[in-house]
């Protein structure tokens, strides 16, 4: 039975897969189905795909492939497809530590009861010994909204999910935009359930130079409806004031190059004091961020 669903969204990283899987395979538990969604590859990764299926039987491996629209849209196109109680996602040019499967399912066996915890994290790393963050407060359901993540190189965390409220949030898809900040989607979980934080590395990334990590802000400025959404989405009242200005600016910024103008701003906006203080530095920085990244 699958306990977990891995879901791994992939587009044209066919010479990733099969190291991915070779991770899967290394696991100490294998009671997990690897959903692969294939953002419309072109290299051949339906037939790596196949190769895997073929070789081994400790996991089911499952495959649909898609339009290419964007990571959030293969996450979206998961949903009808998870059969385990929990879910993580795992990029494909990313690996497990061997016992990643096991720690996760161990640590959902404490909290299955508890249905206000609705996320169990772990780190990042980028190896075994060095995670990108960690918490001060591990081991005790929280409001994650509240909880610093301590950074040494990022704030990237490993979130594992009850299904349920994985397919609950879906991310919103704009027409022409093929990236959205995962934000847009784990917010509302976040403030809807407690987390658990567990210092233990079990991701390990590999942040490549063509990967969403390193593309940074050239291609969010070129998915501005998205990050306009995501930058409006953390304005909420329930984040430190601090964050909410930058979402502001940010706001503004975004709205710039999607060629909104402030009245379409304010249209149904519930945050509209923030919206109109933090407007005019989103314009300053649309104006320093087009000479630099366009």
């Amino acid at each position: 039975m699958a306990l977990l669903t891995v879901v791994t969204p992939t587009y044209n990283r066919a010479d990733c897969l099969q190291s991915c899987c070779k991770a899967l395979l290394a696991q100490t538990v294998f009671s997990f189905q690897w959903l692969i969604v294939d953002d419309g590859s072109t290299d051949g990764t339906d037939m790596i795909v196949r190769e895997m299926q073929a070789s081994t039987d400790r996991f089911p491996i499952d495959y649909v492939k898609k339009e290419n629209g964007g990571k959030h849209t293969a996450l979206n196109a998961a949903h009808p497809y998870i059969k385990g109680d929990y879910v993580v996602v795992l990029d494909s040019d990313d690996a497990f530590t061997p016992n990643a499967v096991e720690s996760i399912l161990n640590a959902w066996k404490s909290f299955e009861n508890d249905e206000s915890v609705g996320r169990i994290i772990f780190l990042k790393g980028t190896s075994a010994d060095s995670p990108v963050c960690w918490v001060a407060h591990p081991g005790i359901p929280l409001d994650t909204l509240k909880e610093p993540r301590i950074g040494s190189i990022g704030r990237d965390c490993c979130d594992t999910f009850r299904a349920e409220l994985f397919k609950k949030y879906r991310f919103p898809e704009f027409e022409g935009e093929k990236f959205i900040g995962e934000g847009a989607a784990f917010f509302p979980m976040e403030l809807e359930s407690k987390g658990v934080y567990y210092n233990e590395v079990i991701y390990l990334c590999s942040y490549r130079e063509d990967g969403l990590t390193k593309a940074g802000r050239g291609m969010r400025v070129m998915n501005p409806k998205g990050g306009m959404y995501n930058s409006k989405t953390y304005m909420h009242p329930r984040l430190p004031l601090k964050t909410r200005v930058k979402k502001g600016i940010l706001y503004s910024c975004y709205a710039k190059f999607a060629g909104v103008g402030f009245k379409e701003m304010m249209k149904d906006n519930p945050y509209r004091f923030m919206t109109v203080t933090t407007y005019l530095p989103g314009r300053v920085l649309a104006a320093y961020w087009k000479r630099k990244h366009l």
